[in-house]
């Protein structure tokens, strides 16, 4: 059966999602551990967060340790 003869015309398919948005699973896959970035070189707290928990050097951006890496961006 044709999937369009079943639905109506607003209808999307579950799990889509419009044009243009991406999740961010999706945005988490675009970062990576090379090269070696500093705070001045992040451009969010989602991905100072992945670089803490992922990349050697993660811990790095977390100068007073309490687990929140680059304060100015978080």
């Amino acid at each position: 059966m044709d999937w369009r003869a079943g639905h109506g015309d607003n209808v999307r398919p579950e799990g889509s999602q419009p044009l243009g948005i991406i999740g961010r699973r999706q945005v988490a896959q675009s970062y990576t551990c090379q090269p070696r970035r500093t705070c001045s070189q992040i451009i969010s707290c989602d991905e100072g967060n992945w670089n803490l928990q992922n990349c050697s050097w993660g811990r790095k951006l977390d100068r007073d340790k309490d687990g929140i890496p680059c304060e100015n961006l978080c």
